[in-house]
């Protein structure tokens, strides 16, 4: 689950930041490589780790594009695991067999308190992920969701920047400072737009957050203009490898509709987007439930182990 808001500092400094299952996406590309490393750096001591990779039902060949066949997804998830253990995480792994991508690993973490994918290679116009499994989790996913790039030189997370909106993305700023903190990192407070005293009390109140978590300030900054230009600039000019994102139930099928899925498309970091409490649960299954067995074929299961 996402870390509550709670009534006092002291108990949110002395609260355990967790979200539970996470469930990470994985493949053949570079994109599903770097969102498998990341789900690994995020998982807490109360978190658990599900890999999944989905074999195309009709059967592929090894070569076709963006497809796995069952012998790769076996491969991509063992490869995962692997990964994990050497970090000392013993994760779990499913194989779905379905023709929808996205739907199955949609409905594989439909129980799960964040899902990570790996973002395809950049293109030059913002929004043209459009109709890829990175596209359809940020607009229609129910949980949070980790879009994870790579930046080599920066490493992940590196500093974090929370773009807040005011009093209601205290949870972003709550979830940012918890995870610089395990890395020994800092946070950013970015915001763009219009201010005025609310905002400021904002900001104050949640920069007394993070230094109550991380034991340092962070650094706060507002500068006006659109955010969704703004706050992937600020991201690069501080050197950024992750933004921290509240979503406040922005989905449906205008995927670029809210800001939080138009700054996941032009950042040119990793990106969190963190779903409020009201959207958790499951969406009504209107195109069945994939078939999803553990790598060896055994155990038919939802994947949400």
């Amino acid at each position: 689950m996402p870390l509550p808001i709670l009534d006092g500092v002291d108990a949110r400094v002395r609260a355990a930041f967790t979200f539970g299952q996470i469930v990470c996406a994985v493949n053949k590309s570079s994109g599903g490589d770097e969102a498998l490393h990341q789900a690994i750096q995020l998982v807490g001591s109360l978190d658990t780790l599900t890999f999944i990779a989905v074999a195309d039902a009709r059967g592929v060949g090894s070569a076709a594009p963006g497809k796995l066949n069952e012998d790769d997804a076996v491969m991509a998830v063992e490869a995962a695991r692997a990964a994990a253990r050497a970090d000392g995480i013993e994760a779990t792994a499913v194989i779905a067999r379905a023709h929808d991508v996205s739907h199955a690993i949609m409905q594989a973490a439909r129980d799960a308190g964040l899902l990570v994918v790996g973002a395809h290679d950049r293109l030059p116009v913002a929004g043209t992920l459009l109709g890829s499994t990175t596209s359809r989790a940020m607009h229609s996913a129910l949980m949070p969701v980790l879009v994870a790039r790579a930046r080599p030189v920066l490493g992940f997370p590196g500093i974090v920047v929370v773009g807040t909106r005011g009093i209601e993305d205290r949870h972003a700023a709550l979830a940012g400072a918890t995870i610089a903190d395990r890395h020994g990192t800092r946070v950013v407070l970015a915001h763009a737009g219009r201010s005025d005293p609310g905002l400021r009390r904002a900001l104050a109140e949640q920069a007394a957050d993070v230094l109550g978590i991380t034991g340092h300030d962070p650094v706060v900054v507002s500068v006006g203009g659109p955010p969704v230009d703004r706050l992937p600039a600020m991201a690069v000019s501080v050197g950024a490898g992750l933004v921290v994102l509240g979503s406040h139930g922005t989905r449906g099928p205008a995927p670029l509709a809210g800001l939080s899925e138009r700054v996941a498309h032009r950042a040119s970091c990793s990106v969190l987007v963190l779903r409020g409490a009201e959207n958790y649960g499951s969406e009504p299954d209107d195109h069945g439930t994939p078939d999803v067995a553990d790598p060896d074929g055994s155990h038919p299961h939802t994947g949400s182990n």
